[in-house]
């Protein structure tokens, strides 16, 4: 369109040149001198620009609040700024774009939005564009400042849970006292091991130092609090379906939601993935809630190698012995891992004498996914569970499209005492 303009005013002015009209001369050159002029004007220049957003980390559901500022040293006319969205972000209040008017003294101005991230994950929010023009738009610069902000969102805590007060033995035990890697020794002797950096003096074993010729130490069980074990199956079966409906994602939610209740509680809590072979060792506080979500979410893309419940069990031993646990086992229950599940449950119980027993919870997303293949995989299930209720194991399932996630943590956690 300018180069239009510009085309009709040399147009006017050769015309009136060629016939001697001063009236067609005077239409043509004052255009012209007032967009000589305009060009002769420079865009805003000298642009800085800062960003500052509310948290770095948030759950679920919840909004960042962005706080864009903007400065601008040179030139005269208009100055756009605008944040572009990455996917998978909303814009809840306000706008990404600001548009300004730069004078002759410096501009200063600010302006600000809302975002709510609508899935899990890593977000970058790419550096800001710029775009100034002077005050006819003849001449224009374009640029991106600032820096580029990385955010992250996590599985949504449900941190108000209603359980039913009903006076009742609870099903699910937690032993009153764990042994912990952590806690006071007791008097209790374990067992004579080598000696490692950072052990007593006072507990070498001397005599049995003397007699192996190899520093020997005596170890005694340690007291601890109650103790909570986590353990998620992260193989592809979990996977299934999209990435906001899959087992995976439902289990991360569930677990997180119960680890921040017994960390409330002062527990000690832990987490093993199976197949991925990640271990975080009990321990309690908010840290520790906060790596067992990074954790889960560093391996909700990653394929992993085939490692079943019991598996991890024996992989686990060790410390089963040393916590006395109570083991929560979240998979998705199909007939092709049942002998490893009911091979864990066993060996959970066999180590722990009967004290406790694990609970198993089977999440399936199948007839949401799916309603004719739902209802053949329901009676598998169906089938699985008898079985390894038969076992001794605690089973619970959760049907998500059935269920929400509160009425799952209400039921559990009302049966845990």
């Amino acid at each position: 369109m300018r180069r239009n303009l510009v085309g009709y005013m040399l147009w006017a002015l050769l015309l009136g040149t060629l016939f001697l009209a001063p009236g067609m001369i005077s239409l043509a050159v004052i255009p012209l001198t007032v967009l000589a002029l305009a060009t002769l004007i420079d865009p805003p220049s000298g642009v800085t620009v800062r960003r500052k957003i509310s948290k770095r980390e948030i759950r679920l559901g919840d909004e960042i609040e962005v706080r864009v500022e903007i400065r601008v040293e040179r030139g005269i006319g208009i100055v756009v700024v605008k944040d572009p969205l990455p996917k998978n972000v909303a814009l809840t209040e306000g706008s990404n774009t600001g548009v300004f008017f730069k004078g002759l003294g410096p501009l200063k101005a600010s302006y600000s939005y809302r975002i709510r991230p609508i899935m899990r994950g890593f977000y970058t929010l790419p550096k800001s564009e710029v775009t100034t023009r002077n005050p006819l738009g003849t001449r224009y610069l374009w640029g991106v400042y600032g820096e580029e902000l990385k955010l992250r969102a996590v599985p949504r805590v449900l941190r108000s849970v209603p359980i039913a007060e009903t006076r009742r033995k609870a099903r699910i035990s937690i032993p009153e006292t764990s042994f912990s890697i952590r806690g006071p020794i007791s008097t209790d002797f374990k067992e004579i091991r080598r000696y490692q950096t950072g052990d007593p003096v006072k507990l070498i074993n001397w005599k049995a130092t003397a007699r192996t010729g190899q520093v020997l130490v005596n170890e005694f069980e340690r007291e601890g609090k109650k103790t909570v074990l986590f353990i998620v199956d992260a193989s592809d079966s979990m996977k299934v379906g999209t990435e906001s409906e899959s087992p995976y994602e439902h289990a991360m939610n569930l677990v997180a939601s119960m680890a921040y209740r017994f960390l409330r509680k002062d527990y000690h809590v832990g987490l093993y993935l199976t197949g991925a072979r990640k271990f975080l060792p009990p321990a309690t506080g908010p840290k520790q809630l906060h790596k067992m979500v990074k954790t889960m979410m560093d391996f909700e893309r990653v394929h992993v190698e085939e490692e079943g419940f019991g598996d991890a069990v024996e992989r686990l031993k060790r410390i089963l012995l040393q916590y006395t646990p109570l083991v929560i086992y979240v998979s998705n229950l199909l007939e092709s891992n049942k002998k490893e599940a009911k091979r864990g449950a066993l060996t959970i119980m066999n180590i722990h004498r009967g004290k406790t027993k694990p609970v198993i919870v089977d999440i399936s997303v199948y007839p949401a996914l799916d309603p004719e293949t739902g209802t053949l995989i329901e009676m598998e299930k169906r089938a699985v569970v008898r079985e390894l209720e038969g076992v001794g194991a605690y089973i619970v399932r959760w049907l998500p499209g059935e269920e929400d996630i509160g009425e799952i943590l209400s039921k559990l956690l009302g049966e845990i005492g």
